[in-house]
């Protein structure tokens, strides 16, 4: 006997809106009335899963307190680490342990207790020492590779914090952060719209292919190939040639 009854329901799996026949109907169609039951299956088979994994962890921790000599697996739970820094501490000294075959190393469980038995005062970790700068650039040497002006120069200083120093009364930058710098900046092409092909330049600068390419790569010049061209930075390619005049 068919139902005469309309109501407007949500369905539990797409979430469209139908016209169910019945207040019990929950999907739309029987595509997504299998597609929730097969969703329904997995979530039990995953929970089942996690269920068994934690069973597991249970009885290994039961089962390690009653061991006195430990395999790394068991280690790793002990300590509550993972078995690549149980194989670390091995190899730096931190812990001992009895290598028994190529693939079976043993720990004694006491020499894990003893670490902590020593009562050894906690060691705050000491800070990374920094290299010193050694490598300079005088204000003129950024100025004549980098093909900018004096003030652009103080202004990176400022605006990045490149370290400097005063040597025989000159300003010096370091080198290290001053490339770095400038490496970034050529490689950020984001904020570049406008690019020349390497014939638009062969045409308007009278250059060989050999000296687009060679001006290119001595002054950093942003590029990037689209598809089988390589695009050239309009901007800084005719900067290039206008500090030059």
């Amino acid at each position: 006997m068919s139902s005469n009854i309309e109501i407007q329901r949500i369905c539990e799996h797409c979430g469209n809106e139908f016209t169910a026949k019945t207040t019990k109907t929950r999907y739309c169609s029987l595509k997504c009335n299998s597609a929730a039951y097969k969703q329904k299956r997995r979530h039990a088979k995953i929970e089942l899963s996690h269920s068994e994994t934690l069973q597991r962890k249970v009885k290994a921790v039961t089962n390690i307190k009653d061991k006195d000599v430990l395999n790394i697996s068991e280690t790793a739970i002990y300590l509550g680490v993972s078995r690549p820094t149980i194989y670390n501490w091995l190899i730096n000294g931190v812990i001992n342990g009895k290598r028994m075959s190529s693939r079976k190393v043993l720990i004694l469980k006491s020499d894990l207790i003893g670490l902590f038995e020593q009562n050894q005062a906690y060691e705050k970790p000491s800070p990374t020492e920094r290299k010193p700068i050694t490598d300079f650039y005088t204000i003129k040497e950024v100025q004549d590779k980098f093909k900018i002006g004096e003030s652009w120069v103080y202004n990176i200083i400022n605006d990045n914090k490149i370290p400097k120093t005063r040597i025989g009364g000159k300003t010096h930058l370091s080198k290290k952060h001053i490339d770095n710098y400038f490496k970034k900046k050529r490689d950020d092409v984001s904020n570049i719209t406008e690019w020349y092909t390497v014939k638009e330049i062969q045409e308007k600068y009278n250059l060989t292919r050999d000296q687009v390419y060679w001006r290119t790569h001595d002054n950093n010049i942003p590029k990037q190939r689209i598809g089988r061209n390589v695009k050239i930075s309009k901007q800084h390619f005719d900067e290039l040639f206008i500090l030059r005049r």
